[in-house]
């Protein structure tokens, strides 16, 4: 597969930064401070306090209201700090990571040291992520572009009540701008090393006094971080263009309904990686140590298209309020690595078509009073065709030729019913209580052709281009290995109980308690009939206290919570080569501190830092794989520290124009990425990550900039994996990148 872009795009795309920043300049006559979409979005201004206000209970409150540990980060904060992409939000998050090692694909979310260390097609993941409130239960699909966005809220903990399943970690929203019917907008272009190029920008108004629209677009390209040795071509090489376009009804003053569309196309050429971890590539090329050198690589990229529609209705029904959230996305994936160029090594082929349907319904009690409810059913469709290969092709280098293919259909029917309670007794004090009951039913057809067991037999190569087609080879190697037609289903009731007393205005404490689900599934990788299997469901228990502070008239916030968590059928991926599989770790637990801070010491100066501390456990764990016994392991992806510190200084200058001087960092003490092998080199020392902008800005809101993003030049491992020829594979994360933007609010 190629994915590379036509030579000819690198002019287009310098055109259009070229073109993005003229525009910007354009609104200098007209510019002025642009408004926030939604007042949730919104700084509360008393006091020079920076309080989010969130949905986070599907109610409106502050976040120094929600009794449970919740970070808010607001869409311009983000974009100040040079986020991009979604899973870079875990930075600024206690006990938090969300690595990628397929390009702008398939972050691995931990939170609380819970996560998926492989996450294939088919498996699902126990943070949730959210989209406007919409799950995103596709991997591939979960680490996308973040523009024109209000906020996001990060919910560390079970969630099983007004989230769902999947959510025995956590769960994360990411909630876009909403349509306003005052008229703003922004636009940003910025240009940097490696021919990095963004473009980003939305405007919204009203075109009538009932309707308002929104249009927000994305697109980043690069030139890639990396050289393959072989071909000369780039490595590490992005190209991404999403859009989103919203239209918001208000007919009346009951009801109002709002309407997306959204789409994403990405392409990837292929991961940083040092190949061969610890000793030379069958080929003889040495290996790689720093970005400088050349890698070597066979035909590799990535390609995603996403398209999909969301419609939200809202209704005031008397003193109820109604609210139906209806989506539908489809999902189309590609992916091929070489590990050689002319089939010296491993060629792996994988592809997606993935189709998934939500719709949830709330009814809710008015906001006033001494108690308030909330009454919801939900409903989710997930089907999964996909196709993965591994061939060895014919070689030089003695290696006995291999293929294996598997196919799978998988189909989920997932129903919800839930309810959540919330009564005042008496002044200052209220109890939380919520259930929810789900059905989970699951069908897969999967099967697998490929090299016979042992290596018996012929194998000859019709087609070494479309290795990956059962058409692609012939022999009497060639056998059906594995196959699996089989339906399951699993019921669970998941609750939570909280009690939340405030002792002043600005200082409230609370205990929490709550049970968690993780539907159960397959193990999708299975390439022998011994591999196939059924994963039972993961449950957790949690119990979890904290403080919640406001200090100053708002200038200083100050939120700690310490939390154990007991999980029984621990899903965990273990690397059993030549495959990964998905098994059930047995008993284990996780405990630990997390601390959130905010500070406005001078109006010209804010401050943010957080700091995570964890241990984790598996308590049970035999025959992780062959011959050993993991007990006593700490869980994948776990560090025991975790922080962050931001800052940011504004210098006001006497023509009205003003100076912001911004750095944000983050550290993540050492951890191992194998549950069953936790030695090097399957592990990661502390690292240490940060960005850095200096920026001026004029009285009409332009503001020209320049940053560096990974200033130190970091050359941490995203994931570090076994391989079956090549010893290990080490993902490296991308490295530091300083540029020049421009950007206009108005």
């Amino acid at each position: 597969m190629a994915f590379r872009a036509p030579h000819r795009f690198l002019s287009i795309r310098h055109l259009g930064a070229a073109s993005a920043m003229a525009l910007a300049l354009s609104f200098a006559g007209q510019a002025h401070a642009e408004a926030p979409a939604d007042d949730s979005a919104a700084d509360a201004e008393s006091g020079g306090s920076d309080v989010i206000l969130v949905t986070a209970q599907k109610r409106t409150q502050s976040v120094q209201d929600v009794p449970a540990s919740v970070v808010a980060l607001g869409g311009d904060n983000l974009r100040d700090r040079l986020v991009t992409r979604a899973s870079d939000i875990s930075r600024f998050v206690p006990n938090f990571s969300a690595d990628t090692s397929v390009g702008n694909l398939t972050p691995r979310w931990y939170l609380r040291g819970i996560g998926n260390s492989v996450p294939g097609n088919g498996q699902t993941s126990p943070v949730g992520v959210y989209q406007d409130e919409v799950y995103v239960g596709i991997p591939v699909a979960q680490a996308f572009p973040i523009f024109d966005l209000e906020r996001v809220e990060v919910l560390s903990g079970p969630q099983g009540t007004l989230w769902g399943k999947n959510t025995t970690a956590g769960a994360v929203n990411f909630i876009s701008r909403k349509p306003a019917f005052d008229a703003s907008g922004y636009a940003r272009a910025e240009y940097g090393s490696y021919g990095t190029a963004l473009l980003e920008g939305a405007w919204g108004g009203p075109i009538s006094d009932k309707v308002a629209v929104r249009f927000a677009g994305h697109f980043r390209d690069d030139d890639g971080f990396a050289t393959n040795q072989h071909d000369g071509t780039a490595m590490g090489k992005n190209r991404e263009a999403a859009a989103r376009f919203s239209v918001l009804a208000k007919p009346t003053d009951t009801f109002e309904a709002l309407l997306r569309v959204q789409y994403r196309d990405y392409k990837n050429t292929g991961d940083i990686i040092y190949q061969g971890l610890g000793t030379k590539d069958p080929a003889g090329f040495p290996i790689p140590t720093s970005y400088k050198d050349n890698y070597s690589f066979g035909n590799s990229g990535q390609d995603l298209r996403q398209r999909g529609v969301q419609l939200n209705l809202d209704w005031d029904v008397g003193d109820l309020h109604l609210t139906s959230i209806t989506a539908y996305n489809e999902f189309k994936h590609r992916s091929e690595l070489g590990t050689q160029v002319n089939h010296e090594g491993t060629h792996t082929y994988s592809s997606l078509d993935a189709k998934a349907f939500n719709q949830e319904l709330r009814l809710a009690s008015p906001d006033e009073g001494r108690l308030k409810w909330i009454l919801g059913a939900h409903y989710y469709y997930e089907k999964l065709d996909s196709e993965a290969v591994t061939a060895l092709l014919p070689n030089t280098v003695g290696l006995r030729p291999s293929w294996t293919n598997t196919q799978f259909v998988q189909t989920n029917n997932s129903y919800g019913l839930f309810a959540n309670v919330t009564y005042e007794p008496i002044d200052n004090l209220e109890i939380i209580l919520g259930g929810r009951y789900t059905w989970e039913d699951k069908a897969i057809d999967l099967n697998t052709i490929g090299t016979a067991t042992g290596g018996t037999g012929t194998l000859t190569y019709l087609d070494t281009v479309s290795f990956w087609s059962r058409n692609s080879v012939t022999g009497t190697g060639i056998a059906t290995r594995a196959a699996q037609d089989e339906k399951r289903n699993w019921r669970a009731f998941t609750y939570d109980a909280t009690a939340k007393y405030n002792i002043t205005p600005d200082l409230n404490v609370y205990a929490r308690y709550a049970k968690g689900f993780r539907s159960g599934g397959f193990n999708t990788g299975a390439t022998l009939q011994t591999q196939v299997a059924t994963v039972n469901p993961e449950y957790v228990r949690s119990y979890e206290v904290g403080v919640k502070s406001e200090w100053f008239d708002g200038r200083l916030t100050a939120n700690l919570a310490a939390f154990y968590n007991d999980y029984d059928n621990i899903q965990v991926t273990v690397i059993q080569l030549p495959l990964s599989q998905l098994s059930n770790a047995g008993k284990g637990w996780s405990k630990g501190v997390e601390a959130v801070v905010t500070a406005r010491p001078v109006d010209a100066l804010r401050l943010w830092g957080t700091l995570g501390l964890l241990d984790t456990k598996y308590t049970e764990f035999p025959n992780c794989k062959a011959g050993v016994d993991c007990s006593g392991n700490q869980f994948v992806r776990a560090p025991h520290v975790t922080a962050s510190a931001s800052g940011e200084y504004t210098f006001a200058l006497g023509n009205g124009s003003e100076i912001v001087a911004e750095t944000n960092w983050s550290y993540r003490s050492h951890l191992y990425f194998n549950a069953g092998t936790q030695a090097a080199p399957l592990e990661q020392d502390p690292k240490w990550l940060g960005n850095a902008s200096l920026s001026y800005k004029l009285p009409n809101d332009i503001k020209f900039s320049v940053f560096a993003r990974n200033v130190t030049n970091s050359h941490a491992a995203s994931t570090i994996i076994p391989s079956a020829n090549f010893g290990f594979i080490k993902y490296i994360i991308e490295p530091r990148v300083w540029g020049g933007a421009v950007s206009v609010s108005f």
